[in-house]
């Protein structure tokens, strides 16, 4: 049976993952979840850790942007080595952050366009004025 979650031991060391916020908070949920079912049921260490991989789950960062896709990626792959997220779905929400990034890099490339229409239809005065205010980009040679 292959989607039941396995018992893991809960490790005090901190981990280099956990600098990541978001891996950070998935980690607690899971953390979290999994004492307070053991302190229900001490002898069910299979419901604890489908509880926690429940918690763990739920405490994904949102798909809205390139940051959060990232960091979604980040808990997912830890979620895996956790034992949280059965590799059976690790795939598809992966596949699911992929979608989630390319949509975002199209909405961010159809606003920067957009600026850049705007930009273009000023008149020479107005051009002066707004380069003022823009961050001056390096220039490679």
């Amino acid at each position: 049976m292959a989607n039941q979650p396995k018992p893991v031991e809960i490790v005090e060391e901190p981990s280099p993952a956990l600098a990541n916020p978001a891996i950070a908070r998935c980690a607690k949920a899971w953390e979290d979840a999994y004492r307070e079912q053991m302190e229900e049921d001490e002898e069910s260490e299979y419901f604890a850790a489908k509880k926690a991989g429940e918690a763990y789950r739920a405490a994904l960062p949102p798909l809205t942007s390139r940051d959060n896709c990232r960091d979604f990626i980040a808990c997912v792959a830890h979620g895996m080595l956790l034992g949280a997220i059965p590799e059976t779905n690790a795939g598809k929400l992966l596949y699911a952050a992929q979608v989630a990034l390319g949509a975002v890099g199209a909405e961010e490339r159809s606003r920067e366009m957009a600026g850049y229409a705007v930009y273009a239809s000023l008149t020479e005065s107005e051009t002066a004025h707004v380069k003022k205010f823009l961050p001056q980009r390096s220039k490679i040679a």
